[in-house]
């Protein structure tokens, strides 16, 4: 491989995505905001993920957590190594889910790079949700915890 070629390779994949590409706006994105019955839009500055044995526990301390939603329901997330793009499409009642997404693909290493999996694996799970005060609860279909946020 040439050298002009690695330096190419090396910045696509360390160069962060965009949240979401230039594409025109899909039924998708232009109406899940309607569906919610719930105000998913601002930062949301905790979150906890289902461990080993299905508690909920708070990411490692070096985490450096980015969630945020804005009015369409697009959401930019980050534990502190990859930036990861999605959308939350609520369906009736309490079922949501997450739409593919797009992510940088940066090696994660340790804890951070433990936590990232465990997020990318929580969201491709996740059929509904609860709310416990302020919280919210990420459920499987089977109804079980994968994942907490909180503002």
């Amino acid at each position: 491989m040439s050298r002009f070629a690695m330096m190419f390779a090396a910045f696509i994949v360390a160069a962060p995505l965009p949240a979401f590409a230039d594409e025109p706006e899909t039924p998708l994105m232009t109406s899940s905001a309607a569906q919610s019955s719930l105000d998913w839009s601002g930062a949301w500055t905790r979150m906890e993920l289902a461990g080993p044995d299905g508690a909920l526990q708070p990411l490692p301390a070096a985490a450096k957590l980015t969630f945020e939603v804005d009015k369409e329901l697009r959401v930019s997330l980050s534990v502190g190594c990859n930036r990861i793009g999605t959308q939350i499409v609520p369906g009736e009642g309490n079922a949501v889910t997450f739409a593919p997404g797009m992510a940088t693909e940066m090696a994660c290493p340790g804890e951070i790079g433990d936590a990232e999996q465990k997020l990318t694996d929580a969201i491709q799970k996740v059929a509904g949700y609860e709310t416990r005060g302020t919280n919210v609860v990420f459920l499987d279909a089977t109804g079980k915890p994968l994942m907490l946020i909180g503002r």
